[in-house]
């Protein structure tokens, strides 16, 4: 079975989160039903720190009983593009069945992580599919969205994304 990475960011103060959505590719299209499904009339997507505690309670709740979504998540303390070449280093790898790893884009910086995950694959032997795109092109680019927010904030949040999370990696503190 392959699998397809979508992955995203939070920094919480001096904390860089880079959390990677897997979905099996089977699911990919029963996900997309189900985050399009949670949009409210009139939004073409949802972004969870936006939404309303009661909406974030809903979303987080519809994605973790979806039972097709887990969840893995880099952090490290340091200056950003440092510490997000180091988490971004370690996801490459980090489900072998992904085929295709799609990363929220931002823009100017996209050549920054291409040239990451270049540098990464010259060292294996494995290939990768890989992709910038935004989340309204890419619906299951809400999910890293919505489990680095959840995981970031701490507390009940935590716990209630926990059952979906299969791996938590520091990184360290990158200078």
């Amino acid at each position: 079975m392959t699998a397809h990475v979508f992955v995203d960011e939070s920094t919480r103060r001096d904390r860089y989160l880079l959390c990677a959505a897997t979905v099996e590719a089977a699911n990919l299209d029963e996900v997309r039903r189900l985050l399009r499904g949670l949009c409210l009339p009139g939004q073409r997507r949802w972004h969870f720190k936006h939404e309303s505690r009661p909406r974030q309670r809903q979303i987080l709740d519809a994605i973790v009983r979806s039972d097709a979504v887990r969840g893995l998540i880099y952090e490290g303390y340091g200056k950003e593009l440092p510490v997000r070449r180091e988490c971004l280093a370690a996801l490459v790898f980090a489900d072998r069945r992904a085929r295709r790893l799609v990363i929220e884009s931002r823009e100017t910086m996209d050549h920054f992580d291409r040239s990451c995950i270049a540098q990464t694959l010259r060292k294996s032997s494995e290939s990768l599919s890989y992709a910038h795109l935004r989340p309204h092109e890419e619906p299951a680019l809400w999910l890293p969205d919505a489990l680095a927010w959840t995981y970031g904030a701490g507390g009940d949040w935590r716990r209630r994304v926990q059952p979906i999370i299969e791996l938590t990696r520091n990184v360290g503190v990158i200078a």
